[in-house]
């Protein structure tokens, strides 16, 4: 049998107030829209009572009450189920109306698919297995300057060395054909990508032997003294160096954590461990949640159905009461 939702509702009645209505006692009989039904808690909390569904394509309510309960009238079971009380907000749009609604958001194509949302971690793990970085935290555009990012200067190595022929030393001189602004002793670089590993790490300038913007030389210590002296060279050798500005040529952003495993700064490059969504990704995303719904099983729904006729029904001795389905409101006559 069906049950639509409206008629279930109990009416109202109130004063005519046309001024052209002579008798007071004229009402007006209205559904009583302010009596809603509702799953009561130990059902809507329970999630046994529930199965998990998903909306495909653009199903309305209704098409979904009649796959599951084989009456499509029992739309507002799909809808109480999921405490939906505004259709056109909480519930997946046909798929035109949708894209309508975001070319009048983001005005262009361009903009709407190509345009930056927001970006989206990938997960880090340091040498023990321990995640330094979750994935799936969402960034804003403005990420460069929020946390653990740095803003780094990348510039490519054109020589390293650490002493001469058969004498390796300690102190490892770097020259470049590119200046770093404003580098001075003191300041510390990554050096990264060096085909002998031990040249790689964090390290404090020593001496700084010229910086004049077309090139530079400087050194570093290192803890030990290699054990050769040039390594090779494959071009894809730099020197990280962090900036506090925009103006440096060549700029990169890098994701720096402490490895206690390894006792050192890592420094990974943000375009491996940050992925952009678009504008069209992030809304089709937020759309999509909506497609995941809990449908009440079958079997109980002769409860509901109970449940609503107590809430539905008036009272009596309940103010203006006339039977258990109408109550008429104050008799007030508004007009002289």
């Amino acid at each position: 049998m069906a049950r639509p939702y409206f008629r279930q509702i109990p009416d109202f009645g109130y004063v005519n107030r046309n001024k052209n209505e002579k008798e007071i006692s004229n009402y007006l009989t209205v559904k009583n829209l302010f009596k809603r039904g509702k799953l009561r808690p130990d059902i809507f909390g329970n999630l046994n009572f529930f199965t998990k569904y998903k909306i495909i394509g653009d199903d309305r309510p209704d098409n979904v009450a009649n796959e599951i309960y084989e009456d499509s009238t029992l739309d507002w079971i799909i809808l109480l189920s999921n405490n939906i009380l505004s259709v056109q907000n909480e519930w997946p749009l046909p798929q035109q109306t949708f894209n309508t609604i975001l070319m009048d958001k983001y005005k262009t194509t361009e903009s709407l698919y190509n345009g930056i949302h927001h970006y989206e971690t990938i997960e880090v793990k340091n040498s023990k297995g321990v995640v330094v970085l979750e994935k799936g935290l969402k960034i804003p555009n403005t990420w460069r300057t929020n946390g653990n990012f740095i803003q780094v200067n990348k510039t490519t190595i054109n020589q390293i060395f650490a002493g001469v022929v058969g004498s390796p030393s300690s102190t490892v001189t770097v020259t470049m054909n590119n200046g770093i602004k404003g580098l001075k002793v003191g300041d510390e670089v990554q050096i990264a990508n060096v085909s002998d590993n031990s040249f790689n790490g964090r390290y404090a300038i020593k001496t700084v032997a010229s910086n004049d913007g077309f090139g530079v030389s400087f050194t570093y210590q290192l803890p030990s003294t290699p054990s050769i002296v040039s390594p090779t060279l494959n071009g894809t050798e730099e020197v990280l160096f962090t900036v506090d500005n925009n103006l440096a040529v060549g700029n990169a952003y890098y994701y720096e954590y402490y490895d206690s495993g390894l006792g050192s700064y890592q420094t990974i490059p943000s375009s491996h461990i940050l992925k952009s969504i678009t504008n069209y990704e992030y809304e089709s995303d937020i759309e999509d949640a909506k497609r995941n719904i809990f449908t009440l099983k079958p079997q109980y729904l002769n409860i509901i159905f109970n449940d609503l006729d107590e809430i539905m029904e008036y009272k009596k001795g309940s103010t203006q009461y006339v039977s258990e389905t109408l109550k008429y409101g104050e008799n007030i006559r508004l007009y002289e």
